[in-house]
């Protein structure tokens, strides 16, 4: 995503030789994303994603690479994970670790192109892959859990950037609410993608091409992933109805939300609200990376969402969203 370690060419080829993947044409930084730094890779066999990460585990990759083989299995759209000649899932290079990806046909939309036939469609493919990782057997705790991003809030409430530390103080209120709205009952938990953002999507004309980038899955509520995706989608300096209703309606003909699911999608909405605006404000607003090296996202869009929730309150969510 940004380019956090750079590359030289030498690195570059011992990637090619230890995937096999013939000699390399050309090579392309992708300045985005927050933690990971990411190249489009053409070589003699095709074109490929070259994803270097310093923050992932061993533990991690095996994790995404098993998960993506399952999904595989089932025919479900996603990312196909390179292996290197020794039948490895990743290089360790650079004090980090190499993975690579067949890059995917398809495009990635953007928020004017959206309708209401598109939420719908995720929607359907998110409750197709929520039902297939129920037989998944792996397993990997949400890193992105309550207790840390109070974490994060603890420590940026003391910055020294006044408008970083006056948000912070208002997102542990929100944090705080999150957290009383989704407790009790027993919800559905499996495998959820945990970041399906629109760059996440490629789409076929009009239909989901694929899911990628899975490096953040783990096993936590599906509803947390059904939220996160809405928050990401649906949002337009306020929520679209339209689009909303449309999201649930795909989702819920492919997977139906319980009762317990539908009581804590508030609170589920709302913690990812708190918790992308934190790690916004770290990976972006305070990220000392030049501009050529990182595209910027502003913490301000995810603030946003939590007042916006704030407003509407449980009751006035669930009739927004069409539930």
């Amino acid at each position: 995503m940004a380019v956090y370690t750079v590359l030289d060419s030498g690195a570059f080829a011992r990637i090619a030789e230890a995937f096999g993947l013939g000699a390399v044409h050309t090579v392309e930084a992708i300045p985005e994303g927050s933690i990971n730094t990411n190249h489009r890779f053409l070589t003699s066999s095709g074109r490929f994603f070259v994803r270097h990460t310093t923050v992932r585990s061993a533990e991690d990759l095996r994790f995404e690479a098993a998960l993506l083989a399952h999904l595989a299995e089932s025919q479900f759209p996603g990312p196909a994970p390179v292996l290197t000649v020794q039948g490895a899932p990743f290089l360790e290079l650079q004090g980090g670790r190499v993975s690579v990806f067949r890059w995917l046909a398809g495009e990635e939309l953007k928020r004017p192109q959206l309708t209401a036939e598109h939420l719908e469609r995720l929607g359907q493919e998110l409750g197709k892959m929520h039902r297939l990782t129920q037989s998944f057997g792996g397993h990997r705790d949400n890193p992105y859990s309550a207790w840390q991003v109070q974490q994060w809030l603890t420590g940026l409430r003391r910055n020294p950037d006044a408008e970083v530390a006056q948000v912070a103080g208002e997102l542990e209120g929100y944090l705080a609410r999150a957290e009383q709205e989704r407790a009790g009952g027993l919800e559905p938990r499996g495998v959820i993608h945990a970041d399906l953002f629109m760059d996440n999507v490629k789409w076929l004309a009009d239909r989901v091409g694929a899911f990628f980038d899975f490096e953040m899955a783990c096993r936590d509520a599906y509803a947390l992933d059904v939220a996160i995706t809405l928050n990401a989608w649906c949002f337009e300096e306020q929520y679209v109805p339209a689009l909303c209703q449309a999201f649930f309606r795909g989702y819920q003909d492919a997977r139906p939300l319980s009762t317990v699911e539908r009581e804590h999608l508030f609170g589920h909405a709302l913690f990812g609200a708190v918790r992308y605006t934190a790690s916004r404000i770290r990976d972006f607003h305070l990220s000392p990376l030049p501009a050529e090296q990182l595209t910027r996202k502003s913490f301000r869009t995810y603030l946003a969402r939590a007042r916006a929730l704030v407003a509407l309150g449980p009751a006035g969510f669930l009739h927004l969203m069409g539930l």
